[in-house]
């Protein structure tokens, strides 16, 4: 590894991709054409980490249908992270410690306004690197995929479950998911208690303000039977019913949400995930995502309310996988 390669390990360790992905079809394209030229071995490590929850994705050890899923990671990424130059110039110095004459090299690259770098000659013949920076939660995903698809081989139908902390990603791993399965998505959101079924009985029961006996008619019977999904969607904005979503059967569902792994409904599933976050990260996600208004109705109620529910029927020890998010 030579000066360069080492900054431009630095580099991706704070900044991610480093830039903003203006058109995901193009990249997608670019990824298609590298990978084409890459050798495959399924013996070559998968990822590596690179620091600051960051991986690269070697991609000599993907599958070409396994692209798209890692493309539209790369671009996730690339809106979330945007690292500190602060930290990326302090963090510089210390390569001096492991490379002599760095003093030259910073200073030109310093009026350069510290731009992203390429590898090294060297390092690119003797490791032909082929990489995407996604977050080592993406890494986790891409290995659940490879997961469930060996379980999908058995051409059986499978169900999924996928429960964890609000704003630890849980939709957003259901529509990767969506992207290499051919599936039907659940929102257990769909299920949240109407205001009439609102009783002080009812809300004081650990998780009562889902549905899970309508879940159970209107979604459970017929997965299990194989036949049509038909339910009536509840719409928060509203607080009524609204239209009726109807699924054919597939051979893959996801149901994903909050509650969806109550004791009432495991055994409705073939495999369960768990998605945890640390606090500060699901609030600073809440707040961009609903605004500080709603943040502070998630801190008073949602959140304990989630919190009871994982604590009493520890939930995050029932499910399969547990992967955590931030």
């Amino acid at each position: 590894m030579k000066l360069t390669d080492a900054v431009k390990l630095l580099y991706q360790s704070e900044f991610g991709p480093g830039h903003m992905i203006p058109d995901e079809s193009a990249s997608l394209q670019r990824l298609y054409e590298e990978w084409e030229n890459t050798s495959h071995s399924s013996s070559e490590p998968f990822s590596e980490a690179i620091g600051n929850g960051l991986v690269r994705i070697y991609l000599d050890t993907l599958k070409k249908e396994e692209l798209p899923v890692l493309n539209a990671m790369f671009c996730q990424t690339a809106s979330r992270v945007h690292g500190s130059r602060e930290k990326f110039i302090r963090d510089l110095d210390f390569l001096s410690l492991y490379f002599p004459d760095t003093e030259s090299f910073f200073s030109e690259y310093k009026k350069m306004g510290y731009p992203p770098v390429s590898h090294s000659a060297s390092y690119r013949l003797a490791y032909n690197p082929s990489y995407r920076v996604v977050m080592q939660s993406h890494a986790d995903f891409l290995r659940l995929i490879r997961t469930l698809d060996s379980f999908l081989q058995k051409n059986i139908p499978f169900i999924l479950a996928i429960d964890g902390n609000c704003a630890s990603g849980k939709t957003t791993l259901s529509r990767l998911l969506a992207m290499y399965f051919d599936c039907n998505i659940i929102p257990m959101d769909d299920f949240f208690l109407p205001p009439g079924l609102r009783t002080d009985e009812r809300l004081a029961l650990t998780g009562g303000n889902v549905h899970y006996e309508r879940f159970i008619e209107e979604v459970m019977k017929p997965l299990q039977n194989g036949s049509e999904v038909s339910y009536r969607r509840f719409r928060c904005d509203i607080m009524d019913y609204g239209d009726t979503i109807v699924l054919p059967p597939k051979p893959f569902t996801i149901v994903e949400g909050s509650y969806c792994m109550r004791p009432e409904l495991r055994g409705l599933y073939h495999y369960s995930v768990f998605l945890s976050c640390s606090y500060e990260n699901q609030t600073a996600r809440i707040r961009t995502r609903n605004g500080e208004e709603m943040l502070k109705n998630f801190v008073s109620r949602w959140i304990p309310l989630e919190n009871a529910y994982f604590d009493a029927f520890q939930v995050k020890n029932a499910c399969s996988m547990v992967i955590k998010t931030g």
